[in-house]
């Protein structure tokens, strides 16, 4: 791998890039923030260049390929500090000038014709074992758009939850979620009241949940729906 010097510039944007899995921050300066990141981290000149000429969106991917150029560039990119050091770069490029990352919490629509009052559906729309763990983010899929549809307001909606599937899917079970909850997402109860962040089993659970990276990993999941999932009617 050639150790040729690399711009701020281009390791910026592979890394806006890797940290937003491809999508793209909403602000201009979210790849030099992570730019300035690695740099400060101490991550060898090689390995930056391998992460700007791989030039991909897959963090675990990008880990294993760094494991044969440079061990230590690989531990560094999979290393907590790091990441924490990325998600506060996420974190100011997505939440909006003044606010607050405490307030942020995402709310599902409300179902029309439906009381403010209503109790919510705990029953599971799929079967779980719950002696058994959640191994992928298949698993959630069409748990996840059963409960996010159980809200919508029009079939419209519904729609685009379903379509938002397998994004829901992912992100959720890269989200660090214990195993109770992530059974709970793969059972789909169709909720239609109330939100689902107060039925998760623990405050950790929570936590993730109403964090401003995966607050704003929600809305851009079922603003920029993609159709690559058809759950079951």
């Amino acid at each position: 791998m050639s150790t040729v010097k690399i711009t701020d510039m281009a390791l910026g944007e592979a890394l806006d890039k890797l940290a937003f899995q491809g999508a793209g921050s909403p602000r201009k300066d979210g790849g030099a923030c992570l730019a300035s990141s690695v740099r400060k981290a101490g991550m060898p000149e090689e390995a930056l260049a391998y992460i700007v000429k791989a030039d991909g969106d897959d963090t675990g991917a990008a880990v294993d390929g760094l494991n044969k150029v440079s061990e230590g560039g690989a531990a560094l990119l999979a290393s907590r500090s790091l990441r924490e050091d990325f998600d506060a770069c996420i974190d100011k490029a997505v939440l909006p000038n003044g606010s607050s990352p405490k307030t942020q919490s995402y709310v599902p629509p409300k179902a029309a014709a439906k009381p403010a009052v209503g109790k919510p559906n705990l029953k599971p729309t799929y079967p779980v074992r719950v002696d058994q763990p959640v191994n992928s983010s298949i698993e959630l899929a069409k748990g996840l758009v059963s409960m996010f549809s159980s809200y919508a307001r029009d079939e419209g909606q519904k729609k685009t939850y379903a379509a938002a599937g397998q994004c829901l899917s992912t992100l959720v079970y890269n989200a660090d979620f214990s195993q109770e909850a992530l059974h709970f997402f793969a059972g789909g109860a169709r909720l239609g009241a109330g939100s689902i962040v107060e039925h998760l089993p623990s405050d950790k659970d929570k936590a993730i949940w109403q964090s401003p990276r995966f607050t704003q990993g929600l809305v851009d999941c079922t603003t920029n729906p993609t159709p690559t999932l058809t759950p079951d009617s």
